[in-house]
């Protein structure tokens, strides 16, 4: 959806106003749930930057999935400043010379717009559970999302739906992307790094994967607590460990309608930031339309690594099996090598989750 606005007035804002509309700017996804986001307070501006305390995964490499949280960020800073009666006004990348430097965001009285997907903001959330297999979604709201996406210039949302015929290949690699995220040793420490695995761990870092919202089976923490060591990942990876990770992807998405793929025209900073924006906006609407949604993210970040750095850390079979998944990949999607991938996800019908993940508090994001 492209906003427009006719601005009235400039005007100061008060600090806690701007606080409030971070604290909903906040609420967006992060790789992991990192959260790797910094604001610094001025007048009626918020610089906004990337924290490179918490851009330092694999999945950062090229700072790709940092600038899609950051446009999430953005676009939900544009909805609580709305709700608060002010236009935002985002200068992307307003320093070339600092990569971390996302945008500044302006503040322009307006009492005019409203958004519905305000009242998404709190509701959003990745919902990890099976899905209804049985229920099946109208093809207004796939043609309503689709529509939504491609209002925004430069990007398209490809679907591909459960009665197609690509839709178990598709099921096929994604399960292996995820084996091979258990069958890496620095992507398992990095993922056993950002696991919380009890309430005091999760209260006190209010950031990281609350295991609880993995929406495993019953007792499967004591299974993740003994892969917590590579030594013993490994080991249980050679008893098949690592591809019954790959079939419970498969079933996730069996039990799933569809998936769908935002992509962009060109792979680019720029791209990835305002598809942020795009990705959030359709979340929104899912939410909003009582369907449930959760990222397959593995195998775009993993080909967006490949494209960065050849990703080194994968051994000689990994890469060879990945540049397989990647010819699949672009060829069930009909992507070509400019193509950002910029978000992958199951779409369907299911119970709400139990627990969701926290946020810091809006102070351990501020910049003095």
């Amino acid at each position: 959806m492209i906003y427009k606005y006719m601005p009235i007035i400039e005007n100061e804002m008060k600090e806690s106003d701007l606080e409030l509309i971070i604290k909903g700017g906040i609420l967006a996804p992060s790789a992991d749930n990192l959260q790797p986001w910094k604001f610094k307070i001025l007048s009626d501006q918020i610089d906004f930057f990337l924290d490179l305390k918490h851009t330092q995964n694999f999945c950062d490499e090229g700072l790709f999935a940092p600038y899609l949280s950051a446009g999430a960020v953005i676009e939900n800073i544009r909805l609580a400043a709305a709700e608060n009666d002010y236009y935002l006004s985002p200068s992307y990348f307003p320093n070339q010379k600092d990569i971390n430097w996302v945008a500044s965001l302006r503040f322009i009285k307006n009492n005019i717009n409203k958004f519905l997907h305000f009242h998404a903001l709190q509701q959003r959330l990745t919902n990890r559970k099976f899905y209804s297999s049985s229920r099946k979604i109208d093809t207004h709201v796939y043609s309503k999302l689709q529509n939504l996406v491609q209002e925004e210039s430069d990007f398209n949302l490809i679907w591909i739906k459960k009665d197609d015929s690509k839709y178990k290949k598709l099921s096929q690699i994604l399960g292996k992307a995820d084996q091979l995220r258990f069958e890496n040793k620095r992507l398992h420490d990095e993922l056993m790094q950002t696991m919380r695995f009890n309430h005091k761990d999760v209260t006190q870092t209010q950031d990281g994967l609350d295991f609880r919202t993995l929406e495993t089976a019953p007792g499967s923490i004591f299974l993740f607590k003994l892969m917590s060591e590579w030594n013993r990942q490994t080991f249980l990876n050679q008893l098949g460990l690592s591809q019954i990770f790959n079939l419970y992807t498969q079933l996730q998405l069996r039990s799933s309608q569809a998936c769908g793929l935002i992509v962009s025209k060109l792979h680019s900073p720029i791209n990835y930031v305002r598809g942020g924006e795009v990705m959030e906006r359709l979340w929104h609407e899912v939410t909003l339309q009582n369907l449930s949604l959760q990222p397959m993210e593995a195998l775009p970040i993993f080909l967006i690594n490949l494209k960065e750095t050849g990703c080194p850390q994968f051994t000689r079979k990994q890469k060879s099996q990945l540049q397989n998944l990647k010819s699949t990949f672009y060829s069930l999607f009909s992507l070509q090598e400019t193509n950002g991938l910029i978000f992958l996800f199951r779409i369907g019908y299911a119970e709400p989750p139990k627990f969701r993940s926290l946020r810091r508090p809006v102070e351990s994001f501020l910049m003095k």
